[in-house]
């Protein structure tokens, strides 16, 4: 693997090779750890600057894939970085962005760390790949199994909506809706999936962290097109919409990676942004906790973002380590800020994404008013995934079309009723 020399467990101290990585039990994240020597001998930003093309594996020798024959892709990354008007006007700002994750081809960023991880498993030799999820890893894993003619199982809660589980069908995966268990399992869905890993001999490739520490380094590719995108500048703020903290965190790394090479001369801070039903992240950095005594929340939190819905973060210690080492905040929003948000993306920007896509939106206009954002600050929000990921949530907007007869005399008056020009 370029530059990569082990893993590694912060927690226990321990030292693994990429064979040995399923031994580790600690239950975080492994680290990858790079030879920054010869990566940084080797590697010239002039490579990248003189190459206008923007795309996730143009960066793969920041991941941990040995060789570029490996890459699974079906065209993930490059995604647009959209300059707001309307809405950056209605807030004063004279630097918003959104980064439009939606655009990846299976909708959610999810395809960044997961193209990477079934890369990682291909080149290692495993035939069967697994994960547990809400719907957008288990769409972009299914998806990347398809493209490289490997097996897929995929775990979700037997609640999982049936277009998000019929998608995952279509695309070839062996789904598992797993029924709810006792109490003290947890998830069911993970802990099922984990049961069938030890049992079976597949690999993990979820888009949490301590199961696989491969597919994690995907993110950081997140960082890498937005500092390109601006003009090789990073931005003074990013509202991340956060469940597990796999995208923070390894977005964070991803501006690291650039910070220690010089490539760039300022961090961006992060704001992690979760639905007030369930947000540990948020609450563990608020009380300043450790990274590794993260508190989990308890039960299963309902939220209309659903994908952000995760009460035992797998990637809270990475999520807490971010904020911090980015002097970063953490804040809350209720489901009914989420929705206003929803609609107000869509109405003033023309982007739609779901809740769980845009939760960050109301942060944003709480963090302006209060003045914690400065006008002149350079704001981008990534939009996670898209709208139609979970469209039943605004399905009750069907109602509010207006039904009219084949008269125009009778549209007309409609139209007037609704207050559009005629």
């Amino acid at each position: 693997m370029p530059f990569v020399t082990h893993l590694y467990c912060e927690v226990d101290k321990k030292k693994y090779d990429a064979i040995s990585w399923l031994d580790d039990t600690c239950g975080f994240r492994l680290r990858v750890i790079y030879d920054l020597e010869a990566r940084n001998d080797q590697l010239d930003i002039r490579d990248f600057k003189d190459n206008s093309t923007i795309a996730h594996w143009k960066y793969w020798k920041f991941f941990p894939i040995a060789s570029k024959n490996s890459i699974i892709s079906v065209g993930e990354g490059g995604t647009p970085l959209v300059k707001s008007s309307r809405m950056a006007a209605e807030l004063g700002l004279t630097n918003l962005y959104f980064k439009l994750e939606s655009s990846n081809p299976s909708g959610s960023f999810k395809d960044r760390p997961i193209s990477v991880g079934v890369s990682m498993a291909k080149e290692m030799g495993f035939k069967v790949l697994s994960a547990a999820s809400s719907g957008n890893a288990a769409a972009a894993l299914s998806m990347y199994c398809a493209r490289s003619g490997l097996d897929a199982v995929v775990f979700v809660p037997e609640r999982a909506s049936r277009s998000k589980v019929s998608q995952l069908v279509t695309l070839g995966a062996t789904v598992i809706r797993t029924q709810d268990g006792p109490p003290e399992l947890g998830d069911p869905s993970v802990y099922l999936f984990k049961r069938a890993i030890e049992n079976f001999g597949w690999s993990p490739v979820p888009s949490f962290g301590p199961f696989n520490p491969f597919q994690f380094e995907g993110t950081k590719s997140l960082a890498y097109e937005i500092v390109e995108q601006l003009n090789w500048e990073a931005p003074d703020w990013i509202l991340c919409n956060t469940g597990s903290g796999g995208l923070l965190s390894g977005t964070v790394e991803g501006f690291f990676d650039w910070f220690n090479l010089d490539w760039i001369t300022q961090l961006p801070k992060f704001v992690a942004v979760q639905p007030e039903t369930c947000d540990p992240i948020v609450r563990s950095f608020n009380k300043k906790l450790d990274p590794y005594e993260f508190e989990d929340l308890s039960g299963f939190p309902e939220s209309v973002a659903g994908g952000l819905a995760d009460p035992h973060p797998f990637d809270g210690d990475g999520a807490l380590q971010a904020l911090y080492r980015t002097q970063g905040a953490g804040i809350s929003v209720s489901d009914t800020l989420i929705l206003e948000g929803q609609s107000k993306l869509a109405k003033m920007e023309g982007i739609f994404g779901s809740p769980t896509g845009v939760a960050s939106i109301p942060a944003l206009y709480s963090m302006v008013n209060n003045g914690t954002i400065d006008k002149s600050d350079v704001v981008v929000i990534p939009v996670t995934d898209h709208g139609l990921k979970d469209i039943q949530v605004i399905s009750s907007n069907f109602d509010k079309a207006i039904l009219s007869s084949p008269d125009i005399k009778i549209l007309q008056k409609k139209l007037k009723e609704h207050n559009i020009a005629v």
